[in-house]
């Protein structure tokens, strides 16, 4: 009965929508028609306030028959409630419905298998050439993957030299005892090899009787900071480490570049430093794969004055394009993979006397074929890994992936473990990783650029001629457009049965500008012609191109961690029209962001864009989306408070946790002692 009433009163909104009913250019002249002309936007008030509007039951599961009799449709109900009403509903708000796409189980299984078929064919000559036998280079196996000149410029003797002495001055504070050494047996860890201290953070997930560990939340001004971990501390040497560089433009290679840059404000002068650790791409043919042919760099100084060039004239950084220290590690691209490993151990590269504060941007990445060496939680004093990348989802999209997937995700889940203090999710669609250490941030922002174009935007808006605006108005002609990869995983094929759907149900048919490149392009071009959708694709463009040329953005993607073009878009003003999805929490705090929970909500949403103005972005939302605020988050989110770490600690010291002492974020030093901290 509600599925009934609720799929008459969708029927209904579209009926209006195609009838033209509600455009509000022609609701001053139907006195008539006003209040019932309101219908759509009053279900947009209650879709915002979260309560249930159309089919948007605010329950965590789908919709049935079976359901709850607090679920219903709220449409005729909506439709008479008053301003005190909405405000109620406001206050009340739930979690809402998640969008799951089109996607069944059986549809999943037959693209897995076509995908399989297509992944053998088009990959053969890839793998042949992968079997080849590889030009000599200098990085033998048997030297850890070292160059000679590498081997030459490490210092572990001397470091080896120490440990040594360690050994032989007597018995050592940190082996355990009898009771510690059955636990360990019995996890059958090789503690000849791992620091003790580190134990305790990989067994808290593995054993259930273990304590529970205080959940890490972000340091605030009231709370006292473990010094070490400090990283709004000028003083601190830090070593942000990643796996893409410039002018790849990937959010490996824009974002830490960014984070780096913003990190060096001040810190020179208080004699701190920010090292960027980025790879070498030495092979000219993995060059040209991954930079194109326009962009080769014969040796590691001429790419480093491209990404200074690129930070002082695009990102207008010009003081941390001088101040920002950049070091090499070589890599060698594999291509199956599209990804860049390191040939040796980067670890050893880096000088002892700056080990304070590292960042691993993906450290799973990082650490999958790591070198053997020392370990970066031995050689740091507090190391933050940052996860950018959904890896589980790409897995999924692969051939075996039955097997591939959750392979990924228990290998992810044990490199993030084992080499990092503290680790931070940049949404909550990533799965938990250490749960112990790992806490949701957004520490990414938008350049200044996007955040310029919104405040001229503002401007525009509020202006007394704002309501005939070409572009932006209540009356402008549409102007909707997609930028980002062009993968059939970026949700290419939903958003064009959405569209299809659209213009199905309610008659609405928009010309949707597709802007980027990649290896679906074509393919996705010619499924558009073929389902009759109004889809120009255009190719690459500066996203800061389409700042004052197009109002709505559809991200139709459930597999990105945090979209980038997202924060862009909200920066510059327009809606966004995308899926209510974890990767897309933080952006629904923003007037306009329009979630949808299913594919009625879209086009409820798609029309009420295309019939109203943004809202002007405020200082406050601007400030949220940059990077500075970005900064002030990342240093939150990665230092760890006394009151944490000490809670910690007493936690796996307990006689429950199987460990007679242990060490963590706390050094001797640090532990206060007064019950004030």
């Amino acid at each position: 009965m509600r599925r009934e009433r609720m799929r008459n009163d969708w029927k209904r909104a579209f009926d209006e929508i195609r009838e033209g009913r509600i455009l509000m250019s022609k609701l001053d002249d139907m006195p008539g028609e006003k209040e019932e002309g309101r219908l759509l936007d009053r279900w947009k008030e209650f879709l915002d306030a979260g309560a249930v509007g159309g089919a948007n039951a605010v329950t965590n599961g789908d919709v049935t028959g079976d359901e709850d009799e607090d679920v219903q449709s709220g449409r005729d109900e909506s439709a008479n409630l008053d301003e005190n009403d909405v405000t109620k509903q406001i206050m009340k708000k739930k979690s809402p419905l998640r969008f799951d796409g089109f996607q069944t189980w059986e549809t999943q299984l037959q693209q897995w298998s076509d995908e399989v078929s297509a992944y053998l064919s088009e990959t053969e000559v890839q793998w042949s050439e992968l079997l080849k036998s590889k030009e000599s280079s200098g990085y033998e196996l048997g030297k850890f993957g070292l160059s000679s000149q590498g081997l030459k410029d490490l210092t572990k003797s001397a470091r080896r030299d120490k440990f040594e002495q360690a050994d032989d001055s007597g018995k050592d504070e940190n082996v355990p005892s009898s009771k510690a050494t059955s636990t360990l047996k019995r996890f059958r860890l090789d503690t000849t090899t791992t620091p003790i201290g580190t134990l305790p953070i990989a067994l808290t997930a593995l054993e259930p009787s273990l304590p529970k560990l205080p959940k890490p939340r972000p340091v605030t001004s009231s709370d006292t900071i473990v010094p070490h971990t400090d990283i709004a501390d000028l003083t601190k040497n830090i070593w942000i480490v990643t796996t893409a560089s410039l002018p790849w433009m990937t959010g490996t290679a824009v974002n830490p570049l960014l984070r780096a840059a913003y990190l060096t404000a001040g810190r020179k002068q208080m004699g701190g430093s920010v090292t960027l650790m980025l790879p070498w791409v030495e092979r000219p043919a993995d060059q040209e794969r991954i930079y194109g042919k326009a962009e080769r760099f014969a040796n590691q100084k001429e790419q480093e004055e491209y990404v200074r060039d690129w930070l002082r004239d695009v990102a207008d950084l010009k003081e941390a394009s001088v101040d920002l220290r950049i070091r090499w590690y070589t890599a060698w691209q594999e291509v199956a993979e599209n990804s860049l490993y390191s040939m040796g151990d980067i670890i050893g590269l880096i000088p002892e006397e700056e080990c304070d504060i590292c960042v691993l941007e993906e450290p799973e990445h990082l650490n999958w074929y790591r070198a053997p060496g020392e370990n970066w939680t031995s050689k740091f004093k507090h190391v933050v890994g940052i996860v950018h990348t959904n890896y589980f989802v790409y897995a999924q999209e692969q051939p075996a992936a039955f097997i591939r997937a959750p392979g990924m995700r228990l290998l992810c889940s044990w490199m993030c473990r084992a080499h990092c203090h503290r680790l931070i999710k940049l949404s909550g669609t990533l799965g938990n990783f250490a749960p112990e250490k790992e806490l949701v941030e957004n520490v990414h922002g938008v350049r200044r650029t996007f955040l310029d174009i919104g405040q001229e935007l503002r401007s525009k808006l509020t202006a007394p001629e704002a309501a005939s605006d070409p572009v932006f108005s209540a009356d402008a002609a549409p102007k909707v457009y997609f930028i980002g990869k062009m993968l059939w995983s970026k949700g290419l094929g939903s958003l064009m049965d959405l569209m299809k759907y659209a213009e199905e149900s309610s008659g609405l048919k928009v010309t949707v500008d597709m802007y980027g490149g990649g290896p679906n392009k074509d393919e996705a071009s010619e499924k558009a012609k073929s389902m009759g959708l109004d889809m120009p694709f255009h190719g690459p463009i500066d996203h800061a191109e389409l700042g004052f040329s197009h109002k709505i953005f559809i991200n139709p993607s459930l597999s990105e961690v945090l979209c980038t073009t997202v924060a862009e878009a909200l920066a510059m003003g327009k809606f966004v029209v995308l899926p209510n999805h974890p990767s897309n929490d933080f952006f629904a705090q923003f007037p306009n962001c329009l979630p949808y929970s299913n594919k009625e909500e879209f086009i409820g949403n798609l029309y009420y864009a295309l019939t109203h103005a943004p809202e002007p972005l405020t200082d406050e939302y601007s400030y949220a989306l940059s990077w500075e605020a970005a900064t002030e988050r990342f240093a939150a989110a990665g230092s760890v408070s006394v009151a944490e770490a000490k809670a910690t600690k007493e936690a796996l010291e307990s006689a429950e946790a199987g460990f007679d002492s242990v060490t963590f974020f706390l050094q001797q030093s640090d532990c206060p002692t007064t019950s004030d901290d």
